[in-house]
């Protein structure tokens, strides 16, 4: 059995396949550490800001990749193949609800650094987050899961197109609508 830090040495796919192959609690700790904020927000914005379905779906991943350990292979990255679990999870479940996911979303706005700040500039800092939040709200469900995949999860172009099931240049093209309607949105807001 492997240490702690042997296994914090280890790259994912690695883990996996020691989970894969029935030594399951410190890898799979260990893959948790390592993605389940990452996974979190992309569900988050998924969700549009319900954060209890969120929770729910992020939980829910986590069980279904312990139950399909098996299926995995190392072509796809490790986080490539967790993301497409809470995808599809997020998926049948929008499918399977009689209305829309589009929750009110939660009062709570995202934090801001506000040590030493102003007031007015602390402020101006929470309207700008504010209205970038909205924004990307207010993008196609495509055009948001591509940027929240892309700097909330900090995946490349090619990790979100097989994530998504979809080309390389699709999520290329995705990514820069996504941006034109955003400076769009935020030059209007101002």
């Amino acid at each position: 059995m492997k240490n702690a830090t042997e296994l914090a040495n280890l790259p994912d796919e690695e883990l996996m396949l020691l989970v894969a192959n029935g030594l399951i609690e410190a890898p799979a700790t260990e893959l948790f550490r390592r993605h389940n904020r990452a996974l979190f927000n992309f569900v988050a914005w998924q969700c549009q800001g319900n954060t209890q379905e969120a929770e729910d779906i992020t939980q829910r991943t986590w069980e279904k990749l312990m139950t399909r350990c098996a299926d995995y292979t190392p072509q796809a990255t490790f986080r490539t193949f967790l993301f497409q679990i809470a995808r599809n999870l997020w998926r049948d479940l929008r499918r399977s609800a009689s209305e829309s996911l589009r929750d009110p979303l939660d009062d709570t706005q995202p934090e801001t650094p506000t040590d030493d700040l102003a007031p007015e500039t602390e402020l101006a800092l929470r309207q700008n987050l504010a209205q970038v939040h909205k924004a990307l709200l207010a993008l196609p469900a495509n055009q948001r899961e591509v940027v929240v995949l892309r700097f909330f999860s900090e995946m490349s172009l090619e990790e979100i197109a097989h994530t998504l099931g979809e080309g390389f240049e699709t999520v290329k093209s995705r990514l820069r609508y996504a941006f034109t309607r955003l400076r769009r949105e935020l030059e209007a807001g101002s």
